[in-house]
């Protein structure tokens, strides 16, 4: 009976949310990596997205972990913030300006400990990370913004060979977002009280499910031709 047990357990499917707690991400990332085909996923004939618990410990396993490890001294919580619709659009009409403020901090004059990424790189990781910070500023949910991020560390991971490269990055154009935040208080630009404090802990989920998705990333250089070819689908998943 035992035996059996173990059975039905194994071939048993997982809903989005229960993969996404076995293997340590949020649902917005699970539901992401099954979308762009880098997590084996099917669909049931109401079309709700299921994972095969088997597959996923397979999954896990040809990336060298049965389950990632969580971030040491950091606790993933996705609680709400208090919106800051004002500083959200302020900082996207600012968008120029913190790029240009990010790119003006490398010097050929001070070594940096990785290379230095070319501008257009630059501009495109700033302007990413930027709009994952201004969606969750404008409504107060961290909860996409958190799934986003861990997608984009997970990719990131992928092509940098296990360097943190874009964890460096993404520390400067945290830096550059709260100048530029912190001008337009300063110059009373925007009046919500609490845009500081909420754009600072709003960088906190950023970069820490950031760098879970980096976590995993690192050492799944490839998804697997199995795992590219999963059909996608635009259906809701439970």
């Amino acid at each position: 009976m035992a035996q059996r047990g173990r059975a039905r357990e194994l071939s048993r499917t997982l809903t989005a949310s229960e993969a996404a707690a076995l293997i340590g991400v949020s649902v917005a990332t699970v539901r992401g990596w099954a979308d762009n085909g880098l997590l084996p996923s099917h669909r049931t004939v109401g079309g709700h997205r299921r994972f095969d618990i088997t597959e996923l410990r397979g999954w896990l396993a040809a990336r060298g972990a049965t389950m990632p490890a969580p971030i040491a001294g950091v606790a993933r919580v996705t609680q709400d913030v208090p919106p800051c619709p004002s500083l959200a659009r302020e900082l996207n009409g600012r968008t120029e300006a913190i790029l240009e403020r990010i790119l003006a901090g490398y010097s050929d004059n001070v070594a940096t400990w990785a290379p230095r990424p070319s501008d257009p790189a630059v501009r495109r990781s700033a302007t990413r990370f930027l709009r994952i910070i201004t969606a969750a500023l404008e409504n107060g949910s961290v909860t996409k913004s958190v799934g986003r991020a861990e997608l984009a560390g997970f990719r990131d991971g992928t092509r940098h060979d296990g360097l943190a490269v874009s964890q460096l990055q993404l520390t400067r154009v945290a830096m550059a977002i709260a100048i530029e935040a912190q001008d337009a208080v300063d110059h009373r630009l925007i009046a919500e009280p609490l845009a500081i404090p909420t754009l600072l802990a709003v960088t906190e989920h950023v970069v820490a499910a950031s760098l879970k998705g980096l976590q995993l990333g690192v050492v799944a250089p490839v998804a697997t031709s199995a795992t590219r070819s999963t059909p996608t689908h635009t259906s809701q998943d439970n």
